[in-house]
């Protein structure tokens, strides 16, 4: 019985020992380290914001390209588009601008 547990008290102590170890390498590796936590955790959220805009920036690549397609189908849009934004007028038209 004294044997045992004499070879309990110096298992218990090379244990303890390990168990340190085991938790400085732990607390290095996941707290400390490159791949910490908090980095994946601020990582991952840069990650979202980045693919947020890239479905908003894919949409408006879709939305330019349908108004691309539209002027060069149609001439409507295309004269629509030169009097809206350009001020572009026909001959013998008078043109007013209203600021607000």
């Amino acid at each position: 019985m004294k044997r045992t547990q004499e070879l309990w008290n110096s298992l218990r102590g090379q244990l303890n020992k390990y168990w340190i170890t085991v938790m400085i390498f732990v607390f290095f590796t996941f707290i400390v380290g490159d791949g910490s936590i908090f980095k994946r955790i601020d990582y991952d959220s840069q990650i979202r914001q980045l693919e947020k805009k890239i479905q908003y920036y894919n949409q408006q690549k879709e939305e330019n390209t349908r108004k691309l397609e539209a002027l060069h189908s149609d001439n409507e849009s295309l004269e629509k588009l030169a009097r809206e934004q350009y001020n572009m007028v026909k001959p013998n038209e008078e043109l007013f601008l209203i600021k607000e």
